[in-house]
């Protein structure tokens, strides 16, 4: 299976995610616990400075991956060489961290040498990613649905890597960082087994190769509706992924193994991915019986039922029902809209379409979003008490308001089969 090329697509998806999910699943409770508890002792202000490098490198993506990928260079070498850089990268911050004294230094003064070394492994990861599909769609035979099933192993990785950082590993400590750094050591070797996908830009204008004819598309109202609603989905998407991990402890939620340990809240966090898992399994078989639009509908209404939950603060509807519905979420709007703008775009644009996808997803908006989340939750904590119903109140309006103009305006546009029927 390894050897065939959905065998190795896979594998090289399981390794992306798993070593984005060891980093940014963990990272956001280690910054902020106290520095005598083993955290870096940071604010919640400071925890948007260093996850907004992921929101600067969906800006920078869409700018080179067109280049690299449909003119200059073959993707599985761009994804190779990218690894290599981030794994550096990576474990330059592991070893910032490991020698960082939060009880004696102010995180006023040491936040930036962290933020610019995650900066640049948050570019790569943005490159990566996007290429991840591209090398993907490239490579696997169209109308059979198997991009969804190389693409969920993703997911699995990403899985594997809540329960290894929140079960094996301590996750307020650099050790995540650490294998996250090997992981991409790891994936910079593999890609070179990948199958060898050349440019497809050569002799066509730069304007072309980095995306920018894939602006027309904004002349579709649906289209328009679709990045509006992705836009605003992503900006509020930052609370959960900012903040849910310390809210699950404030709440308690944890599980005690015992002689086995402790199951952390980042292990339970999982229960989304594998939510994700069985939508994405899914995907193909509901879209040969739904309009995509019904899809991404379900999609919008299980991310308001999650921060819905997460207000209410229900622990066993928390954990049973609202951390499943980020994964839900995430399938049916978030990769739906993948797909989508694949479906649209012309052959040789893919690349670029999918970097602006990249952009509308990860982009501005979450910067954005990382700010408000940050200042949300700082105005509403006092003496490291949060009061977190005020706090999630804001994305639960947010997804109200998403879902309602999605099923308003949204128009599907008919498939390529369609119109040939």
């Amino acid at each position: 299976m390894l050897g065939s090329v959905p065998g190795r697509l896979a594998a090289m998806m399981f390794l992306q995610y798993f070593g984005v999910a060891a980093l940014t699943v963990p990272l956001t409770r280690y910054l902020q616990t106290a520095a005598d508890a083993g955290g870096l002792g940071f604010k919640p202000t400071h925890v948007g400075y260093i996850y907004m490098t992921f929101c600067i490198g969906a800006i920078v993506a869409p700018m080179v991956v067109g280049l690299l990928a449909d003119r200059w260079f073959a993707v599985d070498r761009v994804i190779a060489a990218a690894h290599a850089l981030m794994a550096a990268l990576m474990g330059g911050a592991a070893v910032w961290c490991d020698t960082y004294d939060g009880a004696a230094a102010n995180p006023e003064d040491v936040v930036w040498p962290l933020f610019v070394l995650v900066l640049g492994y948050a570019i790569g990861t943005q490159i990566t990613l996007t290429l991840a599909v591209v090398i993907s769609f490239r490579n696997l035979p169209d109308g059979n649905g198997s991009f969804w099933y190389v693409r969920l192993v993703g997911t699995v990785g990403w899985i594997f890597a809540g329960i290894v950082t929140g079960w094996v590993m301590n996750p307020v400590s650099p050790q995540p960082l650490y294998l996250s750094a090997v992981t991409s050591a790891i994936l910079a070797a593999f890609a070179l087994a990948l199958p060898h996908t050349p440019p497809k830009g050569h002799g066509r204008p730069i304007r072309e190769v980095i995306g920018l004819p894939a602006l027309k598309m904004f002349r579709d109202r649906s289209f328009v509706v679709f990045a509006g609603i992705l836009l605003l989905c992503n900006m509020m998407n930052q609370f959960y992924g900012l903040f849910v991990s310390p809210y699950l402890k404030d709440l308690g939620v944890e599980v005690d193994l015992g002689a086995y340990g402790r199951l952390a809240p980042e292990v339970i966090m999982a229960l989304a991915q594998v939510c994700e898992v069985g939508c994405m399994a899914a995907t193909p078989w509901l879209l040969r019986r739904f309009a995509m639009k019904h899809l991404m509908l379900l999609g919008l209404a299980g991310l308001l039922l999650r921060n819905t939950l997460l207000y209410v603060a229900n622990v066993p509807s928390v954990v049973a029902v609202a951390l499943p519905m980020h994964g839900w979420g995430y399938a049916f709007y978030g990769l739906l809209g993948s797909y989508f703008v694949d479906r649209e775009a012309p052959p040789h644009l893919r690349a670029g379409a999918q970097s602006l996808v990249t952009f509308l997803g990860s982009g501005p908006a979450v910067l954005v979003g990382n700010i408000m989340a940050g200042n949300v939750v700082q105005a509403n904590r006092v003496e490291n008490v949060t009061n977190w119903s005020a706090v999630w109140i804001v994305p639960l309006v947010g997804y109200a308001v998403a879902l309602v103009v999605f099923a308003a305006l949204f128009r599907e546009p008919p498939s390529a089969s369609d119109e040939e029927e």
